[in-house]
């Protein structure tokens, strides 16, 4: 007898641990098995997750982490195909979200007609308190833009909540990378010590600064860069006094920016190409 109670304590201890981790994914498993079968049931058999923003066209941390998940489950749906990421994010990079963060009938069509998609997945989320979200859910046609499914599911947040909204709630002493900042002699480009640049190239070496700033601000408002993994200020090996002082303004207004995006492709191409040059700065 006893043991018998035994191993109905062990199967029940199971399925409550089953039914506790059911329970953690089950708001995003309902979620995706509504845009699935509404996918199916209009023959849309490639579907894109484009991210999630706030109510007022932000991305967060919040967003991140919803999308990323939902994104999951609906890979796991049978009859339907899950776009690859890094695709989708090129071509919303080269379309560009609208100025109030929604994805326009242009950038999905230009979804469906680049990469094949016949569906998209969007959504915003509000915070109602702490520990809730809402979040409206939106299967969307890439061809006409019309609504295939809405659904609005309220969630419960996970997730320790490490950004602020807030600059001035940001622990970050830039007077100090600014007090440090080594000092040039101002006819040091006239002695030799380092040669002049053109003025295309300081013209490139503010663009990089500045697109710099816009992408620290976006990775620190999404979450991709933690401070609490940050071991210095993001512009700390900026060598040039003024070159610090346009990144980090740059950044602050970015970071409380309703038009903070990721960078282009491009962009990113073009910040790489002037990084050496900002390094050296004021020198060739």
């Amino acid at each position: 007898m006893k043991t018998v109670k035994i191993l109905l304590l062990i199967f029940g201890l199971g399925l409550g641990a089953g039914a506790l981790s059911w329970a953690a994914g089950g708001s995003y498993r309902f979620m995706a098995s509504a845009m699935a079968g509404a996918a199916k049931s209009k023959h849309k058999h490639l579907v894109a997750v484009i991210g999630f923003l706030t109510e007022a066209g932000r991305a967060s941390r919040a967003c991140a982490i919803v999308t990323a998940r939902l994104t999951s489950e609906l890979a796991s749906k049978s009859g339907i195909e899950v776009l690859e990421r890094g695709r989708l994010d090129e071509v919303m990079q080269e379309a560009g979200r609208g100025r109030n963060g929604i994805v326009d009938a242009a950038t999905l069509k230009k979804i469906g007609t680049t990469l094949g998609a016949d569906a998209a997945v969007t959504g915003t989320l509000i915070e109602l308190d702490d520990n809730k979200i809402e979040v409206y859910t939106r299967l969307v046609d890439t061809r006409d833009g019309r609504i295939l499914k809405a659904l609005t599911t309220t969630i419960r947040k996970d997730w320790k909540e490490e950004k602020h909204d807030d600059w001035n709630g940001i622990n970050m002493d830039v007077d100090l990378d600014l007090d440090s900042a080594p000092e040039i002699p101002d006819d040091y480009n006239k002695s030799g010590g380092c040669g002049k640049l053109s003025d295309e190239d300081v013209s490139l070496v503010r663009t990089c600064v500045e697109l710099r700033a816009r992408k620290t601000a976006f990775d620190m408002k999404t979450g991709a860069l933690k401070l609490s993994e940050m071991t210095k200020n993001p512009g700390a090996d900026i060598k040039d006094e003024g070159l610090k002082r346009l990144f980090y303004s740059k950044m602050k207004e970015w970071y409380g920016s309703e038009q903070l995006t990721r960078l282009t492709p491009q962009e990113e191409a073009l910040l790489e190409k002037g990084a050496p040059l900002v390094e050296k700065y004021p020198c060739q």
